[in-house]
């Protein structure tokens, strides 16, 4: 059973905020950003568009699959009730950085493409383990997992 300690909730947030930017920069590194499929480009035929679907799409694919493991690792060592707060610390924390990064290196986005896909992927990055969470804790947010909670 997990105790209530700020420094245990601090170190596991650390942890698992360095682990998770770690997987994430695995994963962007190794992701498909140039090749966009054929069948893709036929699905949206403007080229901007598709581009810019193709690069949020495996931006949030790749921050999903980045937060199972370290979701699944939050679940093993934390009560249900902290799994929500340091899910929201983990993830928040990389998708700052990220960001102001992104800012600091490459300037403000220019045009509303770069800023919907810096938004879509500040949020997919900050939800996607608290998402995973909820998933692994077997009550989804839905109308059934509520009903399932009052009991």
């Amino acid at each position: 059973m997990a105790t209530r300690s700020p420094l245990r909730n601090a170190l596991i947030a650390v942890i698992g905020a360095a682990a998770y930017y770690g997987l994430l920069g695995l994963l962007y590194a190794r992701a498909p950003y140039a090749v966009i499929p054929h069948w893709w480009r036929q699905f949206i035929p403007n080229a901007h568009a598709a581009w810019m679907t193709w690069f949020t799409l495996v931006n949030v694919g790749g921050a999903v699959l980045a937060a199972v493991p370290v979701a699944l690792g939050v679940a093993a060592v934390t009560t249900p009730r902290r799994r929500v707060k340091l899910g929201l610390l983990i993830g928040v924390l990389p998708a700052l950085y990220i960001f102001v990064g992104g800012l600091i290196e490459f300037g403000i986005p220019p045009s509303t493409a770069g800023w919907i896909i810096d938004i879509a992927q500040f949020f997919a990055v900050s939800l996607a383990v608290t998402a995973v969470l909820m998933v692994v804790r077997g009550r989804p947010l839905t109308i059934a997992g509520a009903a399932r909670e009052a009991r």
